[in-house]
């Protein structure tokens, strides 16, 4: 009998042969399998890649790039559950042998549902159930939609759902009740938040409702009404695409790029030439989230930082520091020379900004440093601006966003009707939404 890690193995295998080539690693494609193989995590792969391939046959699906992990990782590229790759080194991929990883599958608003019936057809009714992505504390309970009804007449409501997939029956884990959806299916929905599992048993993925899909969905099929052809998401890649809009379009009702002063932090990093230009909208944003306006408004520090983004593009450095945990990791894992290991863990006394507990592995770090060519004082002004400034987690979490948002402006920027037609539609429903909601 073949076991769950080498199906995996050889369906990985198959679909690098078929499709990608040499333009993955197998270097890092085997780091990851050994990874998924010690944490037995080999039906929560599979169960994902049959999923979206499912989803993928229904052509009135789109399904987005996803968010965080799933887009630095190889092993969801070449099974499709994601269709863009950072093409980084994933070092921060899933996390340690203690983290929970989840992967993200996104899809639009008509799709939702589909989502979680889908899985019930394909592992059986009483294996799948929904529930919050968040626990009560941290979600907004006025953003709670109607999801369906119980026998007794209880509605139900929730915001985003994860999904969880049992093979031997959710009930087996965790209280459920049967509630019978607005579109008329019956669904298990668990009675209480549970926590991220290992994804051994408890399989759990997290469904993003995308507006931004929804949006780019009902603009394509305008198009096509139209009697015009439109573009399809993922015909080029992230870093082929073609962003002279960021420079001199348009930029109004594009999510991420509406104010001016990220409008303006954009312009002024994509000017010239000699880094990509994906790179730079990840930047200006990157620079938005951490410093906000008050900061970024600040035109010297701009031009600033685009001189030494310029001269030093492996170490970006300040006066921003580093900006993504990934940047943080290439530099003190691929300059520095410090393990995977040491690296996973001075990057956590980052994100908990305990600076006097990181003391022993910043020695090693200075050290390894100076063996390196490093000067003492540049290693101490880098690992300062770590803490001073913490770098956000995930540069593959903006990534999936930005890419959703930079084909909307291509839409916007190549049919200008279609675009004004459905985005002032989508403001008069929201308006209305808001005053129902208000009454």
């Amino acid at each position: 009998m073949v076991s769950k890690i080498d199906q995996l193995k050889k369906l990985v295998k198959k679909e690098v042969t078929t499709e990608f080539g040499y333009r993955v690693s197998k270097m890092i494609l085997h780091n990851e399998l050994t990874f998924i193989e010690n944490r037995h995590l080999e039906d929560y792969f599979l169960v994902a890649h049959r999923l979206v391939s499912e989803l993928k046959k229904n052509k009135e699906v789109i399904i987005g790039p996803g968010w965080g992990r799933m887009i630095s990782s190889y092993i969801c590229y070449v099974l499709g559950i994601t269709k863009i790759n950072m093409h980084d080194d994933p070092i921060l991929l899933w996390g340690n042998e203690k983290s929970n990883p989840t992967i993200d599958i996104e899809v639009d608003d008509e799709s939702y549902h589909l989502v979680f019936i889908k899985a019930i057809e394909l592992f059986g009714f009483e294996n799948v159930a929904r529930m919050p992505i968040m626990n009560g504390k941290n979600r907004d309970v006025d953003n709670h939609k109607f999801i369906g009804m119980k026998a007794n007449g209880e509605k139900v409501y929730l915001h985003a759902c994860a999904l969880l997939v049992c093979m031997d029956g959710v009930e087996t884990h965790f209280a459920v009740d049967e509630v019978i959806d607005e579109k008329g299916n019956k669904i298990l929905c668990a009675r209480e938040f549970i926590e991220e599992s290992d994804n051994t048993i408890v399989l759990r993925f997290n469904i993003l409702q995308s507006h931004i899909l929804t949006r780019i969905k009902r603009i394509q099929k305008l198009i096509k009404k139209n009697g015009k052809e439109y573009p399809k998401m993922y015909d080029k890649t992230i870093w082929e695409e073609d962003y002279q809009l960021f420079k001199d379009g348009d930029l109004d009702d594009i999510p991420w790029f509406e104010s001016d002063c990220i409008r303006e932090v954009t312009e002024k990093l994509m000017q010239g030439r000699g880094i990509p230009n994906f790179e730079r909208l990840i930047i200006s944003q990157g620079l938005y989230s951490l410093g906000k306006s008050e900061l970024l408004s600040n035109k010297k520090e701009i031009a600033k930082y685009k001189k030494r983004y310029q001269l030093f593009p492996f170490l970006k450095l300040l006066p921003y520091g580093l900006l993504f945990a990934e940047d943080a990791a290439w530099f003190i894992h691929g300059w520095v020379g410090l393990t995977w290991k040491q690296t996973w863990q001075v990057l956590q006394f980052v994100f908990d900004k305990n600076e006097r507990e990181a003391e022993s592995l910043k020695q090693v770090y200075l050290r390894q440093g100076m063996d390196n060519g490093f000067k003492e004082a540049e290693l101490i002004r880098i690992w300062g601006s770590l803490f001073e400034r913490t770098p956000l987690r995930s540069k593959s979490h903006y990534i999936g966003r930005l890419y959703l948002s930079v084909f909307l402006a291509g839409l916007k920027h190549n049919f200008p009707e279609e675009f004004k037609e459905i985005t002032e539609k989508d403001k008069r429903d929201e308006e209305g939404r808001e005053i129902y909601n208000g009454l």
